[in-house]
């Protein structure tokens, strides 16, 4: 076992020099694992903003289709909540929070 020692020593070594450039080149080379960790991230967030424009865009048509069928109600309330607008002879009262 005595004179298997070095042999032991250098298969060692050559096996840690083998591995750590191979854990080197996983985590920092090419596709490297931090930026597909980045990738998903990134991903993920344009998911969340996908959704969100689905929402608005769902919305917007329940908008359009309101004011298909009764126009001159909804550009009212549209141009009353968006735009602040009052009819004529209407007293607005504002209050501080």
């Amino acid at each position: 076992m005595r004179f298997l020692r070095p042999f032991r020593n250098k298969y060692l070594f050559y096996l840690v020099g083998l591995i750590v450039p191979l854990l080197f080149f996983i985590i920092f080379g090419g596709r490297n694992l931090l930026q597909i960790y980045h990738l998903k991230e990134e991903r993920e967030k344009i998911r969340i903003a996908n959704a969100r424009l689905r929402e608005e865009n769902q919305k917007l048509a329940e908008q359009v289709a309101r004011m298909k069928h009764n126009k001159k109600e909804e550009v009212e309330k549209i141009a009353r909540e968006g735009l602040g607008l009052v009819k004529k002879g209407e007293v607005i009262y504002q209050f501080e929070k």
